[in-house]
């Protein structure tokens, strides 16, 4: 699989967990992140090896303190 499918890939996870969503803020958490997939999947094809390793952990990043935030919020 290329680098620039796996980011579409894990655009497409967060497509399917904005539709499961029944919480607005969510819907729109996921809608974000999924654009921001999106967005590197498409100029991945002329970013060096670093800049893409780079701006795939700081949406890991964002995405995990996301993912925490909602967790606390939950319980």
């Amino acid at each position: 699989m290329s680098r620039q499918s796996e980011l579409f890939e894990r655009a497409s996870v967060c497509e399917r967990l904005m539709k499961l969503a029944s919480d607005p803020v969510k819907k729109q958490t996921f809608k974000q992140l999924r654009d921001m997939w999106i967005a590197l999947a498409n100029e991945s094809t002329w970013m060096s090896v670093r800049a893409l390793a780079k701006e795939i952990t700081t949406i890991e990043e964002i995405q995990t303190a996301l993912d925490d935030a909602s967790s606390k919020a939950s319980h």
